[in-house]
């Protein structure tokens, strides 16, 4: 959910826009719908769903790819500039996340309110999670209390890291949160409800951490080399994406809970797995890739703010009727089907009138106030000398 899919109808493209990380954002969103129609189906209670229809049930590892993919784009101009000597505007880089992030959302949270007139829903407005409370509109928007605390915390991160005792403070900073997450998410009743540092930055931190990590080292030699070497780029993507396959599969089989008490750093494997596939996608040079990166799913990949918003409202009102009524799933699988159909293109179409009147006037803005780099005072000095 962030700048990639900023370049399309008259915005400004960035010279380091990466084409294939908008596709990858197009399958973050479809594995996001498809989950929360796993969860509203009551899929979970089954135990003859076919393989592809299980796997819809670790589906939630979409918001970890989001999350992965922020740490990669955002991050990577601030270590570009660090590498070059280039300074990134701090008060541009805020500019352009608040006319990224904000205005749909607060239209969300609005919308929210009207439908449920829950007073509750304004607290959302701070960007406070308010969980099931305003269900069914605020299911997905802990995700972007989330991504809203990375961005409170990069820019100065990257400015930590330009100073020798910054680099101390940054590396002591994360051996702390490394050691704290770790003991926290292996002690006994981790998974309270009352636990809400689960999903936040605290929990979810490893998700950023392996973005900017690829980032960094997109911008290495290393990488360079990779590159050279579309074999390896192949194994590297084919690899990390069975090993993804496998973990669903398990997580699905399992249950959220269950999985995430046996298996506590699961968050963090799927991160680095997506980390990897990433950096062999945008390393490999065979036309095999258009499979996992083509202009149907850079479109899903463009409006996925748009959809992520939208999608499990249009899902709720479309398929809860069915079940309030007492039909299920097995009786009367055409009705589900016709609604499941109906629903998918509700919020498809939904979804492009948003980014067409609602994200795109603000992205457009946006791309007026993009992150500048200007040469740091602090490499004119070296020049200097």
């Amino acid at each position: 959910m962030s700048d990639a899919s900023d370049v399309r109808a008259g915005l400004r493209q960035p010279a380091s826009y990466l084409p294939e990380l908008e596709s990858l954002r197009g399958w973050a969103i479809l594995l996001v719908v498809g989950f929360h129609y796993f969860g509203i189906l009551g899929l979970a209670e089954r135990s003859d769903n076919p393989m592809w229809m299980t796997l819809l049930g670790g589906g939630n590892t979409g918001v970890t790819l989001f999350f992965v993919l922020s740490g990669f784009l955002l991050s990577r101009p601030f270590l570009q500039g660090l590498r070059d000597g280039q300074q990134v505007s701090i008060q541009r880089f805020y500019t352009a996340r608040f006319f990224r992030i904000v205005p749909l959302y607060y239209a969300a949270v609005l919308l929210a309110w009207v439908m449920t007139q829950k007073t509750v829903t304004f607290k959302a407005l701070l960007f406070i999670p308010i969980g099931f409370q305003a269900f069914p509109f605020s299911v997905p928007w802990w995700s972007l209390c989330t991504e809203i605390q990375f961005y409170l915390v990069l820019p100065w991160v990257m400015w930590l890291l330009r100073f020798a005792a910054g680099r101390w403070l940054v590396a002591a900073a994360l051996l702390a949160w490394g050691v704290a997450h770790v003991w926290l998410f292996h002690s006994p009743g981790w998974l309270a409800p009352t636990n809400f540092w689960e999903n936040s930055l605290f929990g979810r931190f490893g998700a950023f951490l392996a973005g900017a990590a690829c980032a960094g080292f997109s911008l290495s030699r290393s990488y360079a080399w990779l590159r050279e070497r579309a074999l390896v780029c192949f194994l590297l993507l084919i690899g990390c994406l069975l090993g993804l396959g496998r973990l669903w599969l398990w997580f699905s089989l399992s249950g959220e809970r269950n999985a995430l008490q046996a298996l506590p750093m699961y968050h963090n494997i799927e991160s680095l797995l997506w980390g990897g596939a990433m950096l062999g996608l945008l390393a490999l040079s065979w036309r095999i890739k258009a499979l996992l990166a083509n202009p149907l799913l850079d479109h899903f990949g463009r409006i996925s703010y748009s959809l992520y918003l939208i999608h499990v409202p249009v899902q709720f009102y479309c398929l809860f009727p069915l079940k309030a009524a007492g039909m299920t799933l097995e009786a009367n699988a055409d009705a589900y089907l016709m609604r499941i159909a109906f629903s998918l293109l509700l919020s498809w179409g939904l979804a492009w009138l948003s980014y067409r009147l609602v994200e795109l006037p603000f992205l457009r803005l946006k791309a007026h106030l993009a992150t500048y780099s200007r040469r740091a005072p602090w490499a004119r000095r070296a020049a200097d000398a």
